[in-house]
């Protein structure tokens, strides 16, 4: 059993909570303001276990309760509950100590489940080594252009983007192409902590700058260092100061320029070319790729003690096809910055335009749908955009499917591909239904126009209740 206070505005929110945490076994109090929360828990420190904090409080901001908490040495395990979905929210959360955040409306049996592993996992029951700790930077509104959407994998990305952004420890961020790599390093450059408000954001663009250019664009070089250096000039390790360097596709770094760049992080200083003297690198470093780089640590082309330097902390961000309930905020968000650039006032995007994104793949991910939008955004004919005014491009493949399309052919041991049967492609094709859906039953019901019993049926003869 717990002792738990909730800070909630919303009384109905308290009672509904405080009702179903009671019924599980745990000592309820509950309070409605940021002053009487903080009266709750800093009189007595230890009196609570957990706390379920709201963020929109009617005399102060939840963050602001979090952050003297823990100036004031309370440690008591925090787990944010709020309607907001906004990637600052989540990363100044966990940056400043929440233990997780939770969106609101609440699954009671998720929340129980968070809240005995913050318990376990709370100082209270778990010693620890204190560890020097750094000048907190000073609370900031969040990023001019952030990752958008509320699924549960890109919270899962802005709950570690916050917890990071605690540390100037090397990030490296995978994902594919179009996923928003650079705009989750500037989240991590903005809400970092121990730089200044002017620290810079310095990106480079490795695939972009030839082998030959790459070395003098990192380190700068000294005038006569190479034909043509007229005029000492400084590199982006030395325009970063000490703020961030972004290392955009760093898969693509010369092996030559890998050794050297290893060097930078080893030691924390460079040389500019020409030069013999050291010079400090004080930037944190975040570095970004869609490749596979373990594959390429095997192939030779990647050296693998740069790879474990890189690969301190890592972020994956989702492709936009695993969360495709977030193609209605992202359109609606890169479509207000569309309408701008394209000097058109556009009220949205039809729900039946919306249910036509949703079915498209995205190869390309939140870059091509912002081309979609775009293109949409020029053509159509009044201030809506409509299924018509979509266009795809050449990896569209069936504009009446929402899905791949099934193979007409089947690989076999003996021979050339063989034709599938009835089964196989029905098991397919309800195989892959259940997927887009994201395995919830009613929606497949409707993707495939069948009764929840037939699904059902067809979910037991195929034996597709094992995970997807």
């Amino acid at each position: 059993m717990a002792k738990i206070l909730i800070v909630d505005d919303e009384p109905a929110v308290r009672e509904a909570l405080g009702i179903g945490l009671s019924e599980g076994g745990h000592e309820i109090e509950a309070v409605g303001t940021a002053a009487d929360a903080l009266h709750a828990v800093m009189d007595e420190p230890s009196r609570f276990d957990v706390l379920l904090l709201d963020l929109r409080l009617p005399d102060r901001h939840g963050l602001d309760v979090l952050s003297e908490m823990r100036e004031r040495g309370n440690e008591t395990p925090v787990i944010i509950i709020s309607a907001d979905t906004e990637m600052s929210s989540t990363v100044r959360a966990m940056r400043d100590g929440a233990f997780d955040y939770v969106s609101k409306p609440i699954d009671l049996d998720a929340l129980e489940a968070l809240i005995e592993r913050a318990i376990r996992l709370s100082s209270k029951s778990t010693p620890v080594v204190e560890l020097p700790s750094t000048t907190p930077a000073p609370p900031e509104s969040g990023a001019a252009v952030e990752l958008v959407g509320n699924s549960s994998a890109l919270r899962e990305v802005f709950k570690t983007l916050g917890l990071l952004s605690a540390s100037r420890a090397t990030v490296l961020i995978r994902g594919e192409s179009g996923t928003g790599k650079e705009l989750a390093a500037r989240a991590l450059h903005t809400f970092s902590r121990g730089k200044s408000d002017s620290a810079p954001f310095v990106a480079v663009n490795c695939a972009a700058l030839p082998g030959t250019l790459i070395e003098s664009e990192l380190f700068g070089y000294k005038r006569g260092a190479f034909t043509g250096a007229d005029r000492d000039r400084a590199g982006k390790l030395e325009a970063a100061g000490e703020g961030t360097l972004f290392l955009d596709e760093v898969g693509e770094v010369p092996v030559e320029t890998q050794v050297k760049l290893l060097r930078v992080l080893q030691e924390r200083q460079y040389e500019r070319l020409g030069e013999t003297e050291p010079r400090a690198f004080r930037a944190r470093v975040v570095a970004a790729t869609h490749r596979d780089l373990e594959s390429l640590v095997r192939t030779g082309r990647f050296r693998e003690d740069l790879y474990f330097r890189l690969n301190v902390a890592t972020v994956t961000l989702p492709p936009l096809r695993e969360r495709r309930d977030d193609i209605p905020l992202i359109s609606e968000r890169l479509l207000a910055q569309i309408s701008r650039e394209v000097g058109r006032t556009l009220k949205g995007v039809s729900a039946s335009a919306i249910d036509r994104l949703r079915m498209h793949d995205w190869p390309g991910n939140v870059r091509e749908l912002r081309n979609v939008l775009t293109r949409a955004a020029v053509k159509c004919r009044g201030t809506t955009i409509n299924t018509e005014d979509l266009e795809f491009g050449k990896v569209e493949t069936d504009s009446s499917t929402p899905l791949n399309p099934i193979p007409l052919g089947i690989a076999s041991k003996n021979g050339p591909a063989r034709f599938p049967t009835l089964d196989e492609v029905e098991r397919e094709h309800i195989r892959r239904a259940l997927a887009y859906a994201q395995g919830h039953k009613g929606k497949t019901c409707d993707l495939l126009g069948i009764s929840r019993p037939t699904l059902s049926r067809k979910i037991k003869r195929y034996a597709l209740n094992k995970p997807l």
